[in-house]
């Protein structure tokens, strides 16, 4: 940005300008002859030269007094991010077709859609089975993270029959032991009860209580199975989701459950997180000023130099 610090004192140029282009009546001047002198005369255009450069000169100077400046305006932000790992049921039994293409496919697609929204946040993933691991470590670069997450399949965990919902949980809890954010989240999906793993579930959502991190889980799938029979397809009752379990590792970290039980509370739920657990960002506007006077007054020196010059040496001035 650009601008003048006195932008008034500019207005001088304009009575400058009429005393330049002002016509004066001297009178005539006797003298023998004009042959010599006609080509020294007030309109000769080697006699303005002069008067030309001076004009320049002094025009440069009023706009170097008017202190012209570059203005760079710069943000300063400061995050107060948060650090979320995203722990995700990768069992076999994540293929069921109550959400559509299915329960892993729709968990892929909201959680992408959670993830680039969260710009100021540490995002990291892990996925779990019967057993547990980190599939990317806390980054900023959500590239990488939707990126990994398209990517994502059941064959990605060898024991993709269990579930160890304890040490998938325990290894998110792991990757944030070290974190220095303020605030420390795990979002922990799963469609099934814990049948696997050396950890207890509820002793590691004591552990995330002691560690100061909030544990918001997310049961996955449809309160009624559709299930094929001999006299047609029948709506049972959907019994594999442990949700008292999900419950109470969410109260004892201070977090939240959530069921998702079809397409739109699988969107609204990510929605509710979103707002949750805001990102606090300040904003500081600070200007760094360049004074562009300088060169002016240089030129302008330069000019009136050569002005005088033209004026007193190269063309004689006639009175």
């Amino acid at each position: 940005m650009f601008k003048f610090e006195y932008p008034y004192i500019l207005f001088l140029i304009l009575p400058l300008l009429y005393l330049f282009f002002r016509k004066k009546n001297l009178g005539a001047v006797k003298v023998p002859g004009i042959s010599q002198i006609k080509k020294y005369s007030k309109k000769s255009k080697k006699y303005l030269w002069g008067k030309i450069f001076i004009l320049l000169s002094l025009i440069l100077m009023i706009v170097a007094l008017s202190r012209p400046q570059e203005i760079n305006r710069n943000k300063k932000i400061k995050r107060d991010g948060i650090d979320i790992v995203v722990a995700l049921d990768l069992s076999r039994s994540m293929l069921q077709q109550d959400f559509k293409p299915n329960r892993l496919g729709r968990a892929k697609e909201v959680l992408k859609t959670f993830v680039d929204k969260r710009d100021n946040d540490r995002i990291s993933l892990v996925v779990f089975g019967g057993d547990a691991y980190t599939k990317v470590p806390l980054t900023f670069d959500h590239r990488v993270i939707d990126e990994t997450i398209s990517k994502l399949s059941v064959n990605d965990i060898t024991s993709n029959n269990r579930t160890a919902i304890g040490m998938g949980l325990g290894v998110a809890l792991n990757r944030l032991k070290n974190s220095k954010a303020k605030s420390k989240v795990v979002i922990l999906l799963t469609d099934g009860e814990n049948n696997s793993g050396e950890m207890n579930p509820i002793e590691a959502g004591k552990l995330a209580k002691e560690m100061g991190i909030k544990v918001y889980t997310v049961g996955i799938g449809a309160r009624e199975m559709e299930v094929p029979g001999f006299f047609g397809t029948q709506k049972i009752k959907n019994t594999e989701l442990d949700e008292n379990l999900l419950m109470e590792i969410s109260k004892l970290s201070d977090g939240k459950y959530f069921r998702a039980g079809n397409q739109q509370e699988f969107n609204e739920i990510f929605n509710q997180i979103d707002k949750l657990e805001k990102t606090k960002i300040e904003g500081r506007d600070f200007y760094d000023k360049v004074e562009l006077y300088e060169p002016l007054v240089k030129i302008a020196l330069i000019l009136l130099l050569i002005g005088t010059i033209f004026e007193s040496i190269v063309f004689v001035r006639i009175p």
